[in-house]
């Protein structure tokens, strides 16, 4: 086996592993960039950009739906072979064209998977590489279920990749995933349930809002059952049963049943003993300079952290604080900021900063702002019937520390609360700033009403 010296290897190559390489490449450095599961990561090939695609197709049903009434005429409906066809072009030509990109900085490029041998060496395939600096990026795998049966169940990249659509799907879970990928299967015509073992769903989001999306959901045909743990899934006939509940109970028939039950950091793989990195909550633990606590050769970004958000943005950030740290040596430290997120359902609900359990919990003072924004005209002219929103706004200096938008452009909305938060920028002055009229962002007006 032939052993490569390196100055920086890193696993990975989505959002935050491409990122380091590039930039410890740009700074002279010899790179080694390591992806067994296709050259991109994630977000480009099976994550965010082609669920946006099917996303964007359960949109356009939707809104056709909703005009009904305002003049506009006819239905929309899903194909779904062509759908797929339009994802794809999205996707399937990317991991040679990323690959080629690296190979052109000088990067070298390795499509086995790497695994730890010692804390300072990596083995690809029949390459040993050696290097001063290893950076973990592998992101974030799907959550295994301990259930029998669960070799049954598919996951959310088996969803994205379906070449005819089932006629019954079941998603485990109450999260991101479940809602989305349910969503777009609704709108594409199938019959459709959410599973969810407690009894809320959503919990990244207000708790309101998301009960009133819930319930937008259930008027769509999305059955959404709560309090429902999954106990066994086994075949019956060309489908499969989900038996679900406190005891077992509840029986789901379904054609597929996706396990989107979360995603949990992708370390099972990497042997992180024989690295002498320790694990916390799952997760990579790691300093304020995202370098691990136990071998100062290694520092980790994106998904695989413990305690982190699992945003591409997010990823992006802390990528560029491992590289700078590489680069420069350790001076650059982790510095939260208020970080906006968002559910691609329809009508979308975003969010930033504190939910209002959290803020009560840190014994914060703060005045509540909420209402139905449904009656507004910018929801009205399109027939938005599912619309709202919740501010917490700090009593004394008038600052946000929290903001939840439900409803079409909810998204672009909390990134003007996001911008506000970064830059102290008060309840008050966002009530009297000149926005364009008449858009979303004018709406804030009315928040604060």
């Amino acid at each position: 086996m032939k052993k490569e010296l390196y100055d920086v290897v890193v696993l990975g190559s989505g959002v935050a592993g491409g990122h380091v390489a590039s930039r410890c490449r740009g700074a002279g450095m010899r790179v080694a960039l390591v992806e067994g599961d296709g050259f991109g990561g994630t977000c480009p090939l099976r994550g965010c950009e082609p669920k946006k695609v099917l996303a964007d197709a359960a949109e356009t049903v939707e809104r056709m739906a909703n005009a009904a009434g305002t003049g506009v005429t006819g239905q929309a409906r899903i194909d779904w072979e062509e759908l797929m066809r339009f994802k794809r072009s999205f996707t399937d030509d990317l991991p040679p064209k990323i690959k080629k990109h690296y190979d052109g900085k000088g990067i070298d490029t390795y499509v086995q998977a790497g695994t730890f041998t010692a804390p300072d060496t990596i083995v690809s395939g029949d390459a040993l590489l050696q290097a001063r600096n290893i950076c973990i990026a592998t992101g974030a795998a799907p959550r295994a279920l301990d259930i029998p049966g669960s070799e049954l169940l598919s996951t959310s990249t088996d969803f994205l990749d379906l070449p005819a659509l089932p006629r019954r799907i079941v998603f485990i879970g109450g999260g991101f995933i479940a809602f989305e990928l349910a969503h777009v299967a609704a709108a594409a015509g199938a019959e459709t349930a959410i599973v969810n073992r407690s009894d809320r769903v959503l919990r990244k989001f207000d708790r309101d809002l998301a009960g009133r999306l819930a319930a937008h959901m259930r008027d769509l045909g999305i059955a959404i059952h709560t309090d429902c743990p999954p106990r066994s899934v086994v075949k019956d006939g060309s489908g499969l049963v989900l038996m679900a509940g406190k005891n077992g109970e509840r029986r789901f028939e379904a054609d597929m049943i996706v396990n989107a039950a979360g995603r949990v950091p992708a370390l099972a793989a990497l042997d992180l003993a024989a690295g002498n990195v320790e694990v916390l909550r799952g997760g990579v633990a790691v300093n304020e300079f995202l370098q691990s606590v136990s071998n100062p050769a290694v520092f980790a970004a994106g998904d695989v952290l413990s305690g982190t958000m699992p945003l591409t943005p997010v990823a992006s950030v802390e990528a560029e604080l491992v590289a700078r740290n590489i680069i420069d040596g350790l001076m650059h430290r982790v510095a939260p900021e208020p970080t906006p997120y968002a559910l691609f359902t329809y009508p979308p609900l975003a969010a930033v900063g504190l939910l209002e359990e959290e803020a009560r919990e840190r014994g914060l003072e703060f005045d509540t702002v909420q209402g139905d924004a449904a009656g507004w005209s910018e929801y009205q002219r399109i027939g938005q019937r599912c619309a709202g929103f919740k501010l917490l706004v700090e009593k004394g200096s008038g600052l946000l520390l929290g903001a939840h938008v439900l409803g079409d452009a909810a998204e672009e909305t909390v990134n003007l609360f996001a911008l506000a938060m970064r830059t102290g920028v008060t309840a008050e002055k966002l009530q009297h700033m000149l926005w364009a009229y008449p858009s979303f962002g004018y709406a804030l007006k009315y928040m604060f009403r």
